[in-house]
């Protein structure tokens, strides 16, 4: 439980040389210091994942959903407005 609240994420896809592609997220979220009542920015590497198959729209949304709930911040997701 490292965030009270919801939770923004951030992903990038890219290739390397050998034109293997990778997937890295971030998490971001507020967080109170207990002893101070501050807000602090808070930020984590949620995943550094290699994609084994194509990275098709369809088969990146399934790989992006199993690594949240693999770091269970599903339920805590941002869902931003259109």
């Amino acid at each position: 439980q490292i965030a009270p609240g919801q939770i923004s994420h951030t992903a990038n896809i890219w290739s390397n040389d050998n034109c293997c592609p990778f997937l890295a997220m971030t998490a971001h979220w507020i967080s109170e210091e207990p002893s101070t009542g501050t807000l602090k920015h808070k930020s984590v590497l949620l995943t550094f994942h290699r994609i084994h198959r194509d990275h098709s729209g369809k088969l990146l949304a399934k790989t992006i959903l199993y690594l949240l709930d693999r770091a269970k911040t599903t339920a805590k997701v941002i869902v931003p407005l259109a």
